[in-house]
C-alpha cells in the first residue's frame, strides 16, 4: 500500500495492499474507531490530504451525543489548527469564548490573575464542527455501530481514537504495551446556566465532609461547565460511595449546587448520566501494530487539570494525517507519527502528573494564606517559573511578594529584595534570613528521604513512613543533598506535602552557589528565581546550606 498523496482510480489488490506497500494506484481504505475531536478531525484531514482515500468513522454513541459540557483551547494549539486546516480553524473560532483569565475563590477572598487566555467551546458545538467538515471532504460517519471485524483487519490503517478504554486496545495491550495508573481524587463533569464571566475559575469550599473544588469556564453557547473533585474521604464522607458507578441523582446534584450556591449564584448544577470518575493516566510503549495506529486518548492521556486532552487529540490527528501522506510506506509513516508526537505528549504527561497529584491533596493547603495558596496553585507544575509569572500577573505577583515580607514583619521598602532575606522565626529565636547552615548545633532536625517513585500520592506517602515526621522535629530538612535540577520540583512537591502534613517548619537543600547566574528581574530559570518563587509559595520555609 502508498499512503502517498496520489489519488487513484482503482481498487487495491492482492498482498501490496496488505503489506502497506502498495503502488498508490487505488484509493486506500482507512477505518477510524470512536467519533471524538481525534477520529474526527483524523477523517477530516486524511480526507484533505489524500484525497482518494475511503474513510469511514465508526461510532458506538448516538450523533450529537457528547459528554463534558466544555472544552478549552490554548492559541498555540488553535494555531496548529490554522495551519492545517484554515477553514476547519475559522469555524472553531467563530463558536468559541474567549476567557481571559483566573480566579482562585477562596472561603472570604477571590484572586484574579491575567494572563492566561484560552478558549472555551461546547465539546457538543466542537463535535458537530468536526463531523460536518470530516464528511465534507467524504469522510462517512456510522453512529450506532461498532467497527466490523473484516474491517479491522482489511483496512490499510485502523486508527483508534476511541477514548482511554479503549476495548480493541486493551484486546492487544501486550502489543501496544499499554500501562494504565489510577488517579485517587474523585471528579464528576457537570454543567450550569450559571453567568459566569469569560475567565477560568476554581472555588475551594470546606464543607462539614470535607474540602471539594470546582472547576468552572463558561463557553459560546448557553452555560458552563463545572468539574466537581475531591479526596476520597470527603467523597465517602458525604455519601457518594453508595452509588459509586452509578450516574449522580437529583439529591445529589441538589445537595453539590447547595455546597457552590455562592459560586453558582444560586443557580443548579445539571448532569446529563455523568458519574464520579477516579482519572487513569494512560501510556503504551508503542502506537501502532500492524495495521492499527492509537492516537488520543486511546494513546495517551493527561490530566484535565492542565487542559491537554483535545489538544493532544486534535494535534495527534494533524500529526497522523501528514504522516500518512508524506510516506508511501505504511510502517514509515507509523514511526514518522509517533517521533512528531511522542515528544510532545511525553512533556505534557510530565506537566500534568504533579497537578493530578496537586489536586488530590489541595484540601491540605486552604489554610495558607490566600497569596501564598493562589501562587501554590499556579506553580504546580514545572511550567510555571518566576520569570513566567512576572510576565503573566506581575501585579498580583508583586502583592504576593509584599503580603510575604508583611506576614514576616518585615517593614523594610526594598520590594526587589530575594525571600531568603525575609526574616523567619523559629520557635523562641528570630532568625534574620532563610538561609539555615547544617549542622544546626541546638535543633533537633528531621531528614527524611524523598520517595525515588514520581508517582507517589501524598496519602500514601504521608500514612506510615512519615507519619508524626515532624513531631519531635524543629526542623524538617529535605534532601541528602542538593537536588538535582531536573528533580528540584519534585523535591517542593515532597517539602510541601509535609510541611502542610507536619505544621513543622520544612527546608530544602540548595546548592552552595544558588546566587550565582540571573537575578529575580531575568526572563529565564534559576536556583534564585526557583528558591525565591518556592517561600513565596509557601512550598518551605527555609533554605539549607552545608556549613562544614
Amino acid at each position: 500500500m502508498e499512503v502517498g498523496t496520489g489519488a487513484g482510480t482503482g481498487a487495491e489488490t492482492g498482498p501490496d495492499r496488505r503489506s502497506g506497500r502498495g503502488s498508490g494506484a487505488g484509493p486506500r481504505r482507512v477505518a477510524v474507531v470512536g467519533a471524538g475531536p481525534a477520529g474526527l478531525l483524523t477523517a477530516r484531514m486524511v480526507g484533505l490530504l489524500l484525497p482518494g482515500a475511503e474513510v469511514e468513522v465508526y461510532e458506538r454513541g448516538e450523533p450529537g451525543e457528547a459528554s463534558g459540557f466544555g472544552v478549552t483551547l490554548s492559541a498555540r494549539t488553535l494555531g496548529g489548527i490554522a495551519g492545517a486546516d484554515p477553514d476547519t480553524h475559522r469555524r472553531i473560532v467563530g463558536a468559541s469564548l474567549p476567557l481571559s483569565g483566573i480566579d482562585i475563590a477562596l472561603p472570604g477572598r477571590t484572586l484574579r490573575y491575567d494572563g492566561f487566555e484560552v478558549a472555551s467551546i461546547s465539546r457538543h458545538t466542537l463535535l458537530t464542527i468536526l463531523r460536518e467538515q470530516a464528511e465534507a471532504v467524504g469522510a462517512r460517519i456510522r453512529y450506532r455501530r461498532a467497527v466490523p471485524p473484516e474491517t479491522l483487519s482489511d483496512a490499510d490503517v485502523v486508527a483508534l481514537a476511541d477514548g482511554a478504554a479503549s476495548a480493541h486496545r486493551t484486546a492487544r495491550a501486550a502489543g501496544f504495551g499499554t500501562t494504565t495508573l489510577t488517579g485517587a481524587a474523585r471528579f464528576v463533569w457537570l454543567g450550569t446556566d450559571a453567568p459566569f464571566e469569560p475567565r477560568t475559575s476554581f472555588a475551594f469550599v470546606r464543607t462539614p465532609y470535607g474540602p471539594m473544588a470546582a472547576h468552572c469556564y463558561p463557553h459560546a453557547d448557553a452555560g458552563a461547565t463545572v468539574v466537581v473533585e475531591t479526596d476520597e474521604a470527603t467523597w465517602r464522607a458525604a455519601g457518594f460511595g453508595g452509588n459509586a458507578s452509578g450516574p449522580l441523582g437529583d439529591d445529589r446534584l441538589g445537595m453539590l449546587s447547595e455546597v457552590f450556591a455562592e459560586h453558582l449564584g444560586g443557580r443548579k448544577l445539571v448532569g446529563d448520566r455523568n458519574r464520579w470518575s477516579r482519572f487513569t493516566v494512560v501510556t503504551n510503549r508503542r502506537w501502532s501494530v500492524g495495521n492499527t495506529v492509537l492516537l488520543g486518548d486511546a494513546a495517551h492521556t493527561a490530566h484535565f487539570t492542565v487542559g491537554s486532552g483535545t489538544k493532544l487529540a486534535l494535534e495527534d490527528a494533524i500529526a497522523l494525517a501528514t504522516a500518512l501522506s508524506g510516506h508511501r510506506d505504511r510502517a514509515e509513516a507509523f514511526d514518522a507519527y509517533e517521533r512528531a508526537r511522542r515528544g510532545p505528549v511525553e512533556r505534557t504527561q510530565r506537566l500534568a502528573a504533579p497537578s493530578m497529584r496537586w489536586w488530590e491533596g489541595f484540601g491540605r493547603r486552604l489554610d495558607l494564606p490566600a497569596e501564598e495558596f493562589g501562587l501554590h496553585f499556579l506553580t504546580r507544575t514545572p511550567a510555571m517559573t518566576l520569570a513566567a509569572l512576572r510576565r503573566r500577573c506581575p501585579d498580583r505577583l508583586a502583592e504576593a511578594e509584599a503580603a510575604f515580607r508583611r506576614r514576616a514583619g518585615d517593614g523594610r521598602p526594598d520590594a526587589a529584595r530575594h525571600a531568603v532575606d525575609t526574616p523567619f522565626r523559629l520557635g523562641p529565636a528570630a532568625l534574620p534570613n532563610r538561609l539555615l547552615s547544617l549542622p544546626a548545633p541546638g535543633l533537633r532536625l528531621r531528614e527524611p528521604e524523598c520517595p525515588d517513585d514520581p508517582d507517589w500520592s501524598e496519602d500514601d506517602i504521608l500514612s506510615v513512613p512519615n507519619a508524626g515526621v515532624g513531631a519531635d522535629a524543629d526542623v524538617i530538612v529535605v534532601g541528602a543533598g542538593a537536588p538535582p535540577w531536573e528533580c528540584w520540583h519534585e523535591t517542593l512537591r515532597y517539602a510541601s506535602a509535609l510541611r502542610a502534613e507536619s505544621g513543622t517548619p520544612v527546608a530544602v537543600r540548595v546548592p552552595a552557589d544558588w546566587r550565582d547566574g540571573p537575578g529575580l528581574d531575568a526572563d529565564e530559570d534559576s536556583w534564585s528565581a526557583r528558591i525565591h518563587l518556592a517561600l513565596l509559595a509557601g512550598r518551605i520555609d527555609l533554605v539549607a546550606l552545608d556549613g562544614r
